[in-house]
């Protein structure tokens, strides 16, 4: 699954497939928040080991978009109607996918670099 939703008191939330940058050791997803009529998509980071729990990922990345969010300077984010937000598909091109999961495999020693 390439995408996961939320509903959390009313509003949806969207983010990407979880990435893991292992030259800065940290997860990465562009998160969408919906707020009102329009959606506001932050790319996203968090600092953690490789082996941090799913569940505690998402939750540091949710917590760091809603963050930027409230604050008067969220810095880079991309702004469309609700309904262009959750209709617009996010996806990662084949050769990004093939070169992380190669990445992935030289990661966790089940291939030679």
């Amino acid at each position: 699954m390439d995408l996961l939703e939320f509903t959390m008191t009313h509003r949806k939330t969207r983010i990407s497939q979880i990435a893991y940058n292992p030259a800065s050791q940290c997860f990465e997803a562009a998160v969408t928040l919906m707020d009102g009529d329009q959606g506001y998509t932050y790319p996203v980071s968090v600092p953690a080991p490789l082996d941090t729990a799913y569940g505690d990922v998402t939750k540091l990345l949710l917590d760091r978009a809603r963050k930027r969010h409230r604050t008067a300077h969220p810095g880079l984010r991309s702004t469309k109607p609700v309904e262009d937000a959750l209709a617009m598909p996010i996806v990662v091109p084949p050769s990004v996918r093939e070169a992380t999961a190669e990445l992935w495999q030289r990661l966790t020693s089940h291939r030679a670099a």
